[in-house]
């Protein structure tokens, strides 16, 4: 009887065995693993539903999150820094006229984060003079950015999807509003 359960044992150990390298060597069959282990690239179905919902809510922050890979917070905070700089430099019927092209321009402006007056690159540059106040909005972008999580290099795309959508979606003469509100950021 001790044989048997020795041999058994050993005939049990080595089809396991067989069986566990089957396994990781054909990473074919192992495709349940990914499953198991999030082994594959697919977004979580949060993140896709939640990138869905802003295009639904706000098409053009949807744009922002699907065409650079942010989140909504930091898709409606990038955008709403780039309308602060153009409310700053344009007239308030121009601005009015842009805002209204903009879908939840109102909600875009309150997404902007907070910054210390005296900190980061826009605080040195408030304390020196007409040539830093000409410097302010774009050391103000890329503060408000760093502080959002979004790289700098992602200020031009930004402009560009909203340029965009203005083109297709904006009244007659936002586009030109736009890059006149951001001519400091160009």
């Amino acid at each position: 009887m001790k044989l048997l359960q020795k041999l058994f044992s050993k005939t049990l150990s080595t089809t396991l065995l067989a069986v566990f390298a089957l396994v990781i060597a054909n990473p074919v069959s192992a495709s349940w693993l990914d499953n198991i282990f999030g082994g594959n690239d697919e977004k979580p179905a949060a993140e896709v539903s939640e990138t869905q919902a802003a295009a639904h809510s706000n098409p053009l922050v949807g744009s922002v999150m699907s065409q650079l890979g942010l989140n909504q917070s930091q898709a409606e905070g990038g955008l709403g820094t780039l309308l602060s700089v153009a409310k700053d430099n344009l007239s308030g019927s121009d601005f009015s006229q842009l805002s209204d092209s903009i879908p939840g321009a109102d909600m875009l402006l309150s997404a902007v984060p907070a910054l210390a007056g005296d900190s980061g690159m826009s605080g040195l540059l408030s304390q020196a003079g007409d040539l830093g106040s000409a410097l302010q909005g774009s050391a103000m972008v890329y503060d408000a950015f760093e502080k959002l999580g979004i790289s700098k290099e992602l200020v031009a795309p930004m402009i560009n999807i909203a340029k965009n959508y203005l083109e297709q979606n904006g009244a007659e003469d936002t586009t030109g509003l736009l890059m006149q509100g951001l001519g400091s950021l160009l």
